[in-house]
């Protein structure tokens, strides 16, 4: 309990909240299929939210499957989520206030269940993408649905019901991209 506390004093806007227990069939897909490893260390998340401190407050920032892009307040986000790794950018960020306009222009904005960037909306990780845009430290990558290039089952019975093909190989992102992109730390971990 004290190391939890003392996580959460430390959090500063900016702070990226990574989540790593399945809540559900799509979550379970998104680790199954996207999940690496970087630095020896087993990535397996889910979803990705941005911290957002507003004097003694904290909040969440980010795209959800059943109310798309949302400020949410952090307790209410711990308790829904469960397990959660807290990362911070390298290097100081270069301005927190603009990924926190950026973010908040966002809200409200439908929800992407597709994953690719032609489609309206944003997903946990694209939303993230674009509200650091100016901080140049996430880029797009070529999405997996599978090991080694293939596409599990899952993901072809989830995009046959979106009546789309599956982007895998197609530029986008997932919460275990970004940290393997090597410009994060990672801070500690905050389990409801």
């Amino acid at each position: 309990m004290e190391g939890r506390l003392l996580i959460l004093i430390s959090l500063k806007t900016g702070d990226l909240l990574l989540v790593k227990k399945a809540q559900n069939k799509l979550s379970e897909m998104i680790i199954r299929g996207t999940k690496q490893t970087f630095l020896d260390r087993p990535l397996a998340y889910y979803h990705i939210g941005i911290v957002e401190k507003e004097g003694t407050d904290f909040f969440v920032l980010h795209a959800t499957k059943d109310h798309g892009c949302i400020r949410q307040p952090l307790d209410l986000f711990i308790s829904e989520e469960g397990l959660i790794d807290v990362y911070r950018k390298s290097s100081p960020l270069i301005n927190p206030l603009k990924i926190l306009k950026r973010a908040k222009s966002m809200l409200e904005a439908p929800y992407n269940p597709s994953f690719r960037l032609d489609q309206p909306g944003y997903y946990c990780s694209d939303y993230v993408v674009n509200a650091f845009k100016d901080e140049n430290i996430f880029h797009l990558s070529p999405m997996v649905f599978g090991p080694n290039g293939s596409v599990l089952p899952e993901w072809q019975q989830y995009y046959e019901n979106l009546d789309l093909p599956v982007p895998n190989g197609q530029l986008g992102s997932s919460p275990n991209s970004l940290i393997s992109q090597g410009h994060l730390k990672f801070i500690g971990a905050i389990n409801s």
